[in-house]
């Protein structure tokens, strides 16, 4: 039988696909991909920054070494933790993981740099319960110290609030005053913004929160821990003022780049975060703070929790 053979199929088809792209094809995926990129990368941080980050806890140790350090406190532990802002964006909840936390590390001491409220925060016994029982976790078998931020300074309702919610969870509250501890003088400044710090108030006889404390004090050798609320002058403070000063305020910048503050707040600038050391007999430990301020956001600046041991030199 004769065999036809179809011409035209022997003849190649230009308009069929070689299995190579079009140049113009290749570069419009690319630009599809760069401008996906370029919006998800922002969204991804933003997601983060606002959802993610805010929730975390991080903890943070330090040890620091002090010649003058009194032999029975070579090895103690202090925890301490600031700017909780508790309302709306930290709540409760979140401040309960902090009390686990150092129910876990059991410190010697607890110290709290300020900051406990802001105007968001609900001032309904109810709020109020929920915090104190989560305040009345944290103990420790030298006490549980505290002072006053700018954001609880603000009005004298507020600070009011704010000193009650402290008083009632076992808290003392110092306000340019002092206590003695085991042979460490401890003393809490008055924040800066709204209130008139004084450290030779704060460093006195007349400061001090008992009066039978006033038999164990020596200005020449007692050391000195202080709770300050804004850290920038505590560089202008004598050099014979304190030892080690706990400080919050600045929360790092809240958001940053590459772990360097984009904004920074006023008298928190020059000492943002971590632990410094002003000089031979003095240092300075900043913690980035729990809640936030401003913006509900947190980038490349969790919230902190701080476990300090002290050690003699």
């Amino acid at each position: 039988m004769p065999v036809f053979i179809d011409q035209a199929s022997l003849i190649p088809d230009s308009s069929r696909s070689t299995g190579r792209r079009s140049p113009g094809k290749a570069r419009r995926r690319r630009i599809t991909l760069l401008v996906l990129l370029l919006f998800a990368i922002p969204a991804l941080t933003a997601f983060w920054a606002f959802s993610i980050e805010p929730a975390l806890l991080t903890v943070t140790r330090y040890t620091s070494r002090h010649a003058q350090l009194p032999e029975q406190w070579h090895g103690r532990t202090i925890a301490f933790f600031s700017d909780t802002h508790l309302g709306p964006d930290y709540l409760p909840e979140k401040l309960g993981r902090v009390a686990e936390a150092i129910e876990r590390e059991k410190p010697d001491l607890i110290l709290f740099g300020g900051d406990l409220i802001d105007h968001r925060t609900p001032q309904d016994p109810g709020f109020a319960a929920d915090v104190i029982e989560v305040l009345s976790r944290m103990r420790a078998p030298l006490g549980q110290y505290a002072i006053a931020g700018n954001h609880d300074n603000r009005l004298i309702a507020e600070y009011r609030f704010m000193a009650d919610l402290l008083a009632d969870s076992g808290f003392t509250l110092l306000d340019n005053q002092s206590a003695v501890l085991d042979g460490i003088w401890l003393g809490g400044l008055a924040e800066s913004y709204f209130g008139r710090p004084d450290l030779d108030q704060a460093f006195s006889a007349a400061g001090l929160i008992s009066p039978e404390m006033e038999d164990d004090i020596n200005n020449d050798q007692l050391f000195r821990l202080l709770l300050m609320h804004q850290p920038d002058y505590a560089a202008a403070l004598p050099a014979d003022g304190f030892n080690l000063a706990f400080s919050g305020h600045s929360h790092n910048g809240q958001v940053t780049f590459f772990g360097r503050p984009i904004i920074t707040v006023h008298e928190g600038r020059l000492y943002p975060h971590g632990l410094y050391h002003l000089d031979d007999n003095r240092s300075l430990l900043v913690s980035r703070g729990l809640g936030t301020v401003g913006i509900a956001a947190r980038l490349g600046a969790p919230p902190q929790l701080v476990l300090l041991t002290l050690l003699r030199d």
